[in-house]
């Protein structure tokens, strides 16, 4: 996936395939369903409209991620404003991260604040990533890589939300039960943003990222070994 994420920047065009996009997500629905169909269904549905509808609140009002737009590189947008792929992208990302908290700790606090930082976490790879696949544009470009300040104060936000709902819906039990393919997404799509930001140059982010594939294979290794 780096190396796909590298040529994929060089190859980029004005239309990226949500093909993609869509068969990343798949081994991480297919672990929440496995484990519990009706639940399962249940999360994937409520974090796919969650973040649809924080996204549009973005776009319109500037609240909470800043100014931006999506360009067409993600397919159809639903009413003119959000790629209806939005929820394929960011729903397995709270699934991944948050699961990986609960691997990583016993205490429940501690669970969640892993689970949000390690989600604003892969943002500081992503967004820097995307803007230069031209998936979205923002119109006040921030110090970070054009990135601004508000779109991580954002990330905080909908990554609690995000995170609340997830532990919600899914017992602790139940997310002890998921397999490696629960982070399979997270892990694919960070190795793919390492490739992209690597392409150009990009330090920090490709760094951060690399930082967090270590830890998401250490996590994952540490959590074959043990029985739930």
């Amino acid at each position: 996936m780096i190396f796909f994420g590298y040529f994929a920047f060089l190859a980029r065009t004005d239309y990226f395939s949500v093909i993609p996009m869509l068969l990343l997500a798949l081994p991480t629905y297919s672990d929440l369903i496995r484990t519990n169909f009706k639940k399962g269904i249940l999360i994937i549905i409520v974090l796919s409209v969650y973040a649809a509808m924080i996204e549009a609140l973005s776009i319109l009002t500037s609240f909470p991620y800043g100014s931006f737009v999506y360009n067409k590189q993600l397919g159809y947008k639903l009413f003119d404003v959000v790629p209806w792929t939005v929820g394929f992208g960011w729903a397995p990302l709270v699934i991944g991260c948050f699961t990986l908290g609960i691997w990583q700790f016993k205490n429940r606090y501690n669970q969640f604040i892993f689970g949000v930082l390690f989600l604003v976490s892969a943002d500081l790879v992503l967004d820097p990533g995307a803007v230069l696949m031209r998936f979205w544009t923002w119109e006040n470009p921030g110090i970070y890589y054009g990135i601004p300040f508000s779109n991580y104060l954002g990330w905080l936000l909908s990554s609690v939300i995000g995170g609340f709902l997830y532990y919600y819906i899914f017992t602790k039990t139940e997310i002890l039960k998921l397999s490696k393919l629960s982070v399979l997404t997270l892990a694919l799509g960070n190795a793919f943003w390492i490739g992209v930001t690597y392409s150009n140059s990009y330090w920090i982010p490709c760094l951060v990222g690399c930082l967090m594939q270590i830890l998401i294979i250490w996590t994952t290794h540490i959590k074959s070994k043990q029985k739930v």
